[in-house]
């Protein structure tokens, strides 16, 4: 609490409103009428409250106690006025204070975690969010977080929070017994991140009354250290999982994995490609909702190889889903392709991700400096003040020219020229 005199004034509704809400450290108004009401005024919240001291006993001087009365504008000035006349009655009685007795009423038609995660989903969905977040993010609500759907929001303490995180850690870890990653740690941090945003959601932008002025589900010490997961490809490995690749009975999905790698995409980017958004003129493809959205739309240069490789899977397309391929890059029946992963005998070493992992890997060693590669994989450049001034669209021959050569060096560590290559993949 600050240690200079803390300011007085009639706490009234149109007094608080008009005070400004601190810049630094929270701040004590202190009501000029009933000791120890007070307004606490931190960087967004103004909350009721009302500080006393428990009574001496043995002579040793009793404790502090603080109770919260209502946050600004939810409560009024009138209500928390009253609650804290109550307390002081109470006190005059000699009775004890029931802990929390001053929120009661506000706790009772709560916003469960349930009601806020569909406040907040509806709002990201709103936004344009990804599908591929928003079903990650459902996923996590579903899973991990199943005792809290119908808890009130304000109930959850940071202390829940700790014991949940430790139990979905334990949790992941034991339903991925014998995977490559089956710490645990990796969901468990994503699971509070997730619950993270929902809690701010609903504080920040519904208003919600009750909620404490701390994030329960803030990092802090809570969550596991994670290290970079080193899944990609480096040259000497392609030869290898080019074999993997022909073996592969589906030309489909051969060209599917062959084009991630050659462009480093992700994979709901790749798997929702829709040939009314390719230009081969250009040549380029548009991804019109990636990751962060339609506010993060991009236009990706291609390559001889690239192009090469939708022809392909055009061909292919055409012979194998003639109506779906109209539509989709990667056809499968009824739609496009849905997963990556391959699920029958012949396996690939790399798919999905790691082959994104594997494209930022071999493009750092051709010499493609990183502005360049941050465009081409869409990865934010406004972090940096130098890289946002960058206009994109007008590197557009600079930026192809960095995909041929990516392209290059990748069919060259494959063994191969890029045209023989192309031979290969269409015999097979």
């Amino acid at each position: 609490m600050p240690t200079t005199q803390a300011p007085r004034l009639l706490l009234t509704d149109k007094a608080v409103k008009g005070l400004p809400y601190s810049s630094g450290k929270a701040k004590i108004v202190r009501d000029s009428k009933i000791p120890g009401f007070h307004l606490w005024v931190g960087k967004s919240t103004k909350t009721f409250r009302f500080q006393y001291e428990t009574p001496r006993s043995e002579g040793v001087r009793g404790s502090t106690k603080v109770e919260w009365l209502g946050e600004h504008p939810h409560a009024s000035a009138d209500q928390a006025r009253a609650k804290a006349l109550e307390i002081v009655a109470l006190r005059a009685r000699g009775e004890a204070i029931p802990r929390g007795f001053a929120v009661a009423a506000e706790l009772a038609p709560a916003l469960t975690f349930k009601a806020a995660w569909e406040a907040y989903k509806a709002a990201i969905t709103k936004e344009s969010k990804s599908i591929r977040t928003i079903a990650d993010y459902q996923d996590k609500f579903d899973r991990h977080l199943k005792a809290w759907h119908d808890r009130p929001l304000a109930s959850i303490k940071r202390e829940d929070v700790i014991q949940e995180h430790a139990a979905v850690t334990e949790r992941a870890r034991q339903a991925r017994a014998g995977q490559k990653y089956a710490s645990g740690k990796y969901a468990a941090n994503g699971t509070m991140r997730f619950a993270r945003a929902v809690w701010n959601y609903a504080k920040d932008e519904l208003e919600t009354p009750g909620l404490p002025e701390r994030n329960p589900f803030r990092s802090g010490k809570l969550f596991h250290k994670e290290k970079a997961r080193n899944t990609g490809m480096g040259v000497a490995e392609l030869p290898g999982w080019w074999a993997e690749l022909q073996a592969l009975p589906n030309p489909i999905r051969r060209e599917l994995h062959l084009f991630m790698l050659l462009t480093g995409l992700r994979r709901t980017d790749v798997l929702t490609a829709r040939w009314a958004n390719f230009d081969p003129a250009r040549p380029s493809l548009r991804l019109p909702s990636p990751k962060g959205g339609e506010d993060r739309a991009f236009e990706l240069p291609l390559s001889t190889a690239q192009l090469e490789c939708l022809e392909r899977v055009r061909e292919a397309g055409r012979i194998y889903y003639p109506e779906e391929s109209k539509t989709w890059i990667f056809p499968a029946s009824g739609s496009h392709v849905a997963e990556v992963k391959e699920e029958g005998r012949q396996k690939l070493s790399h798919t999905g991700h790691a082959l994104r992992h594997s494209f930022r890997t071999l493009a750092a060693a051709t010499g493609v400096d990183r502005l360049r590669l941050k465009i081409l994989m869409n990865h934010a450049i406004d972090a940096d003040v130098t890289d946002s001034y960058a206009n994109v669209p007008a590197l557009f021959a600079s930026l192809l020219q960095a995909q041929e050569q990516i392209s290059q060096f990748i069919a060259t560590g494959i063994g191969l020229p890029i045209a023989t290559a192309i031979e290969v993949s269409r015999e097979n």
